[in-house]
Parts: structure tokens; C-alpha cells; sequence
């Protein structure tokens, strides 16, 4: 199971979507989440009186089916994680001052028009949130459940009066066309966001490692120099799509400075922030466990400030997985968890341009920066 994670998506405020059209607003959930989901219960958040989308929440569906002795007790089919999971939903939407929100539950052991276990379940799922949700002082619109994300697959209602229809098509969804122009694909699949960063061949790996020990090796360098590089990579990278092994290891031995990885989360703020996140998505990859947790982290952060929870989830997760004791990783991991909006991180941005200063380099956007 996946720890709750929730996307303050830019795209969905700058694109209309019909939210009275469930089919519409169906097709544009991947969108929303960057990844098409499958077996997960989906939180849309509407804000603006209920006229536009706020921050969309994900998690794992888990569903008790016929095991019986898996759910939370013997007045509901819910299962004792999923109840954890309204509440922190529910929490999260109060602190964020969400005060109304569409419920769409996807798994492919659902079907309409059937009476099973796994539907039984769902029902009870929405029933909870009925129950729990004013209690925070948030409303259930509406409720809806598919068996997939797909185009002309069926959805129904599962609140009110009984509706149904088929989902319009996902990649034909104008927060689809706009998160694609902006250069942000939507994944087939969680599992496929995160083989986006998964470590590249081991070959890739001990070649850039050996360059980062010949780096090291050559004598030391200014934490000038070391920006200085890393700036000088961020520029090329747009341009040159076969940078060598010697330029990640480069910029991996730079960043392994704590003044220099904190002096370039300022970027996130720039205009090519995109091109940054894209650079760091790809040095995740190929480089060694403790230089892959920072760039990891790197990526997360870039994700966050942007409003892409499951990316910096996911991002979080790999970072923390290569050194569980990282300080900025695990800062993000309780950010995350508790629902903190990217304003906040952005706060901690602003800082790298007082580290880049202190560097000797004036970032592009530094307030106190002289052009």
C-alpha cells in the first residue's frame, strides 16, 4: 500500500473541465494525477463553490471481498486501512480548507448492474464517507465508480439519484493536451511514473561512479566552481541529449555539497524549472545509492512546488529508499504526509538564492540579485 498522496494539479486551473459532466470529469482524472490509476479510490476536491477543481487525492482500493475476517468490524465491509485512509482524507481536506468533494472509486473487480462482494464493499466505502466527512466539515457530492479509466468505459453513480454513461476519452481530455504541451506525459500506470526514475543498467551506474572518484581524486574545488558546473550542465542539457558519463558524475560530485544541492531547489522558481526537473529525472538514474537519494530529492522537490503529489511521492520514496537517513528527503516525506500545499515549499525555494549567494553566484530571479 501507498501512503496517501494528493496532486494541487496547475493544470486543472488554467483548463476548464465541465464538473457537471461525469464523463468529462472522469476522462480528466489522469490527467489530474499524471498516471492513469487502477484499483484506487479518488478524491476530487471542488473549490470556488463547487465551479472549479482543487488539489485531487489518490489511494490504494483495498477492498475485503469475500474474506470477511479482513474488514474493520461486523457493521461494515470497510477494511480497517481504508477507514485510516477516510480519515486522513478527511483531515487533509479540513486543513486545506476543502469543503466539498466528488469521490471516484476505479477497480476492475467492479462492474455495473452487478451485486458482488467487491461493489458491496465500495457501497460501504461511500457510506463512510457520508459518516465522516461532515464530521470535518466537508460534503460528498457525488460518488462514482468505473471499471477503468478508459474511453467508453462505463461509469455510475453511486450517491443520489442513479446515473451511469461511458468516459469520454482520457487522452482527448483538455488537461491531458495541456499537461502534455507542458511537457508532463500522463503514465499508463503508477508503476510506469516510477520506472521513470528506477536505476539505469549497473554498467551506466559504475561508469559514473568511477568519474565521480576521478573528480574527487583531482583535488579540491571551490563551492564556485561547484554551482558553476551545475549551472553549466542545466544549460546544455536542453541542447545535448548524449551527455557523457563525466558530465553526471560532474554534477553528482557538486551536488553532493549541501550548499550547492540547497543553492539549486531556487531553480524550481525559474522559467526553466521544467528543463531542471527533466535533468534530475535523468540523473536519478545513473548515478550511485547516496548521490541517487539527493537527486532524488531534487526531483521531489521540483514535483512538489509544481503541484504533482504522486510524482514527489514517488520521487520521496526512491530517495528514502537509497539513504533512509536523508534530512531533506525525509522533510518532504512529512510534508507530504500531512497534506503541506507547494506555497509552503516554495518558501524553503527561495532560501537556495541566499545559498547560491553564499556560493558566490547570483541566480537568475534572486531578489537580491543584481542583473
Amino acid at each position: 500500500m501507498y501512503t496517501p498522496t494528493n496532486s494541487h494539479d496547475p493544470f486543472s486551473g488554467r483548463h476548464r473541465v465541465r464538473i457537471g459532466d461525469a464523463s468529462e470529469l472522469l476522462a480528466a482524472i489522469p490527467a489530474m494525477l499524471g498516471f492513469d490509476p487502477h484499483r484506487s479510490m479518488v478524491l476530487i476536491a471542488l473549490e470556488d463553490g463547487g465551479t472549479s477543481i482543487g488539489p485531487t487525492m489518490r489511494h490504494d482500493l483495498v477492498l475485503a471481498g469475500e474474506h470477511t475476517d479482513r474488514r474493520a468490524g461486523s457493521d461494515t465491509r470497510a477494511t480497517p486501512d481504508m477507514l485510516d485512509v477516510i480519515d486522513y482524507l478527511a483531515g487533509y481536506c479540513a486543513f486545506e480548507n476543502i469543503v466539498s468533494v466528488i469521490a471516484v472509486f476505479v477497480d476492475d473487480r467492479l462492474g455495473r448492474n452487478e451485486r458482488t462482494h467487491y461493489t458491496l464493499d465500495v457501497q460501504d466505502l461511500v457510506n463512510e464517507l457520508e459518516v465522516t466527512l461532515p464530521t470535518f466539515g466537508v460534503r460528498l457530492e457525488a460518488a462514482f465508480a468505473t471499471s477503468a479509466i478508459a474511453d467508453a468505459a462505463h461509469w455510475w453513480s453511486l450517491q443520489g439519484p442513479r446515473q451511469h454513461g461511458r468516459i469520454a476519452d482520457p487522452t482527448a481530455s483538455p488537461l491531458t493536451v495541456a499537461r502534455v504541451l507542458d511537457g508532463y506525459p500522463v503514465r499508463r500506470s503508477r508503476d510506469e511514473l516510477a520506472e521513470f526514475i528506477a536505476p539505469g543498467p549497473v554498467e551506466t551506474v559504475q561508469a559514473v561512479a568511477a568519474e565521480m572518484a576521478k573528480f574527487r581524486r583531482s583535488g579540491a574545488l571551490s563551492l564556485t566552481d561547484h554551482l558553476t558546473a551545475v549551472l553549466s550542465y542545466l544549460a546544455r542539457s536542453p541542447y545535448d541529449s548524449e551527455l557523457e558519463t563525466t558530465d553526471f558524475a560532474r554534477v553528482a560530485v557538486a551536488i553532493g555539497h549541501v550548499q550547492v544541492r540547497d543553492a539549486v531547489l531556487a531553480l524550481t522558481l525559474g522559467e526553466d524549472a521544467d528543463v531542471v526537473e527533466e535533468f534530475w529525472a535523468h540523473l536519478v538514474r545513473v548515478v550511485p545509492n547516496r548521490e541517487r537519494a539527493i537527486a532524488a530529492t531534487l526531483l521531489a522537490f521540483s514535483a512538489y512546488v509544481r503541484g504533482d503529489g504522486p510524482m514527489a511521492r514517488i520521487a520521496i520514496d526512491a530517495a528514502l529508499k537509497a539513504d533512509s537517513s536523508h534530512s531533506l528527503a525525509s522533510l518532504l516525506d512529512r510534508s507530504l504526509g500531512v497534506g503541506a500545499s507547494p506555497a509552503l515549499v516554495r518558501e524553503v525555494a527561495e532560501s537556495g538564492f541566499a545559498c547560491a549567494r553564499a556560493c558566490g553566484i547570483r541566480l537568475p530571479g534572486d531578489p537580491f540579485g543584481r542583473r
